[in-house]
């Protein structure tokens, strides 16, 4: 009778009240003609339920445990494209700038701060890259640390506005707070907005990007292009309320997607910070420098690189593409930038496609140096 409740209890699910099963198995020591009590039956079923918790704990423990040995290793060295941007040929040398104009410094992802000397303006600003092991097991929120560090080490106090590509946690996640420090303006979808309202970011350093509509902000005017996120991205939908951190990686929706493009008069850049495209968008754009994202460009075909490359790069009759996006982006900024993981994208793949339609069409491309100003070329050589 003992091992039939045993058998019952292991049968019903893991959800069903413990009063519903104990239920089930006084039914079944009732057609049994054995002589075992009711009450027997009653303290197997308890006992069983007691061992399951600890097995299921037991079980869930030992599942996170592998789970974070994989994400280890997976991020590790072991496991990432044999790339690197720092090597010569690859990497921006300054010395290859005869006529040197606007200045750009990388901090990661598709972070870039462009420059005249006296304004500037900031993408997205994400300098906490929370790790993997925090990404998947944790709830997230901005790291002040982090933060302080990477804007020390570029020099960065002030800043006259960021512009958030879309609400993802790698794009919007600390835009609010670094607002806060640089008394710069945000300027996003409904949803990056929220993350900022969440930090607590004054509704007068708050701005609605809309589309078609430019802007000046210090000595740059601004517009603002509506592209598509790279493909098939996570966390699809829109943030309707200010997001209270610590919160999941799941509640930084993606809200809407933006390009952006900066016009000068030492010249013009335009940043795609998602390796994607919508056709004729940048119809009759003129950009000689491309901030272009290749995050995951290396899992997508080549023929659809090449339609990215001609629809953003050639289109806009760029001469310089600095790649963005190609980072580990769980990794600190006081360590070397190293490319992303195998099992997230293929950046050798990637680049070898890419250096191929630069060599066709007579275009440049250098990787930046992370946390360090740049001086870019001056366009047609000469400053107003």
């Amino acid at each position: 009778m003992a091992l039939a409740a045993f058998v019952a209890v292991t049968v019903v699910p893991a959800a069903v009240p413990a009063e519903e099963g104990l239920a089930a198995v006084v039914q079944l020591q009732a057609g049994l003609q054995n002589g075992v009590s009711v009450e027997l039956g009653g303290i197997v079923f308890r006992v069983w339920l007691a061992l399951r918790e600890v097995l299921v704990k037991k079980f869930f423990g030992l599942l996170a445990v592998v789970l974070a040995a994989i994400v280890s290793v997976g991020c590790s060295g072991l496991l990432r494209p044999d790339v690197d941007p720092s090597a010569p040929g690859l990497a921006y040398r300054q010395d290859e700038v005869a006529d040197p104009g606007l200045s750009v410094a990388f901090f990661g992802t598709s972070t870039v701060l462009i420059s005249d000397g006296k304004n500037a303006i900031l993408t997205d600003g994400f300098l906490s890259r929370p790790s993997w092991l925090q990404l998947v097991f944790a709830t997230l929120q901005s790291n002040r640390e982090e933060i302080d560090f990477a804007l020390g080490s570029a020099r960065v106090e002030k800043v006259d506005a960021i512009l958030v590509a879309h609400s993802h946690h790698d794009h919007a996640m600390d835009s609010g707070l670094v607002a806060q420090k640089t008394n710069a303006i945000v300027y996003g979808s409904e949803s990056t907005l929220n993350i900022a309202r969440g930090q607590k970011t004054p509704e007068t350093q708050l701005r609605l990007i809309k589309t078609g509509q430019p802007w000046e902000a210090g000595g740059f005017k601004i517009t603002a292009f509506e592209t598509p996120h790279s493909p098939e991205p996570i966390n699809v939908g829109d943030i309707d309320r200010p997001l209270d951190a610590p919160a999941r990686l799941s509640a930084y929706k993606l809200g809407a997607n933006f390009s952006f493009l900066l016009e000068h008069r030492l010249g013009n850049v335009l940043i795609v910070p998602s390796a994607n495209y919508k056709p004729h968008v940048f119809d009759g754009v003129h950009a000689p420098v491309v901030v272009l994202g290749i995050g995951l460009l290396g899992k997508q075909s080549a023929e659809f690189t090449e339609r990215y490359w001609n629809e953003v790069v050639r289109k806009t009759g760029a001469k310089l593409v600095l790649p963005v996006h190609w980072d580990d982006f769980a990794r600190s900024l006081r360590e070397p930038l190293v490319p992303l993981p195998s099992f997230m994208d293929n950046m050798a793949v990637a680049l070898e496609r890419l250096q191929a339609l630069a060599k066709r069409d007579g275009v440049t491309i250098r990787f930046l140096p992370a946390l360090q100003a740049v001086r870019l070329p001056v366009e047609n050589g000469s400053k107003d």
